[in-house]
């Protein structure tokens, strides 16, 4: 990296304002920089960056709750796994094996929403940041 010296005070600036220390004030720059990392141009071959459905998704991508809400999902299902296992001698009309089946769907249906947003905000396979090229996934 260049000396701080040497650099120009646009540069610095810019530097600053990607790692988060200057608040960004430019929308311009902000557009720029929305969908950085991910290289695919159409999402399904149908959604451009521009396009008011993919930017809604990668907006709710890229909120902090999102994740905490899925990981706090993920944390629920694992539980709900274990306790299934104690469930095995339950009959099967029961209430308990019931509201695990109903738990079952809900968490089905919220995994679904989550795979449906990051393919429309991250596109699917083909482009470098796609869904299943980020490992996480």
């Amino acid at each position: 990296m260049d000396d701080l010296d040497d650099m120009d005070e646009r540069v610095i600036r810019e530097i600053f304002m990607d790692e988060g220390i200057i608040k960004k004030k430019d929308l311009e720059r902000e557009k720029r920089l929305l969908y950085n990392g991910i290289a695919c141009e159409n999402s399904l071959y149908v959604l451009s960056k521009k396009n008011k459905i993919r930017l809604f998704a990668f907006k709710v991508y890229k909120h902090k709750l999102f994740d905490n809400i899925i990981m706090f999902l993920i944390a629920v299902s694992s539980i709900k796994l274990a306790v299934d296992s104690y469930l095995v001698n339950y009959p099967p009309d029961s209430l308990t094996n019931r509201v695990s089946e109903n738990v079952d769907i809900f968490m089905n249906v919220c995994f679904l929403f989550e795979l449906i947003t990051k393919v429309i905000a991250m596109g699917f396979a083909m482009d470098d940041g796609s869904y299943i090229r980020e490992t996480w996934n």
